[in-house]
C-alpha cells in the first residue's frame, strides 16, 4: 500500500509540474483530496514551515473556497498565520520569480526561490519536489531523525551550507538504493510517520 501511494504521489507531482494543476488524493492516510495549482502549492509549502503537514493540507483545501489567505491559515491551525499570510501574499505578488525559477534546473531554481520571503532551503526544495523535481531533498526533522537512526551525525543547526551537505548525503544514499531523492524522501517520511502525504 505504501509503495503504491508513493508512486501515485510522484505521478501527481509530475502532473502538477507539467500541467500546472492536479487533484491530490491522500486516502487512506487522510480523508482528503484537494485541487492544487502552482500558486496554491507554493502557499502550502510556505504554510508548513514550523507547522504540520496536516494543517498545511487543511489550509490548501480551504484555498479552494472563498476564504481569504489569513483566515484559511488560522482556521487550519497553521502556526504563525499572520506572518505566513504576508509571505504568501508577497510570493503571489512576485510570482514571476517563481515562473522564472521553474524554467531552470533545480539548483538554480532553488537559488531564485530563496529570494521569496518565507522560503528557506527546506521550503524551496519542498516546492520544487512537489512540482515534479526529483533531484532535491527536503531536510526536515523526520529525515534528520531517520539519518540519526542510521548512525549518521546530525548537525544541531541547519545552515544553507549544512543543508547542502545533508542533501549530498541523502543523494548518495538514494543512488545506492537506485531511487530518486523524491521517492526516497516519501519512503522515509512514510517510515517515520506511517503516512504518505507530501
Amino acid at each position: 500500500m505504501i509503495e503504491k501511494a508513493i508512486l501515485r504521489r510522484l505521478k501527481e507531482f509530475r502532473q502538477l509540474g507539467e500541467k500546472g494543476e492536479v487533484v491530490f488524493d491522500f486516502r487512506p492516510f487522510l480523508d482528503l483530496s484537494l485541487k492544487a495549482n502552482i500558486k496554491t502549492e507554493l502557499a502550502f509549502c510556505i504554510s508548513t514551515a514550523n507547522s504540520s503537514a496536516a494543517a498545511g493540507l487543511k489550509f490548501q483545501k480551504l484555498l479552494e473556497s472563498e476564504v481569504g489567505i489569513e483566515e484559511a491559515l488560522k482556521i487550519a491551525g497553521v502556526r504563525f498565520h499572520n506572518r505566513k499570510s504576508e509571505y504568501i501574499r508577497e510570493a503571489f505578488e512576485n510570482f514571476e520569480l517563481v515562473e522564472k525559477a521553474l524554467e531552470l534546473e533545480s539548483e538554480k531554481a532553488r537559488k531564485i526561490l530563496l529570494k521569496i520571503k518565507g522560503l528557506g532551503m527546506k521550503e524551496a526544495s519542498h516546492f520544487l519536489r512537489n512540482v515534479g523535481r526529483e533531484d532535491v531533498a527536503i531536510v526536515d526533522r523526520h529525515i534528520l531523525r531517520w539519518l540519526g537512526k542510521q548512525g549518521f551525525e546530525i548537525p544541531d543547526n541547519i545552515t544553507p551550507k549544512r543543508y547542502l551537505e545533508v542533501e549530498k548525503l541523502l543523494r548518495d544514499i538514494s543512488e545506492e538504493k537506485k531511487e530518486t531523492l523524491a521517492k526516497m524522501d516519501l519512503r522515509i517520511w512514510a517510515e517515520m510517520t506511517g503516512k504518505v502525504l507530501k
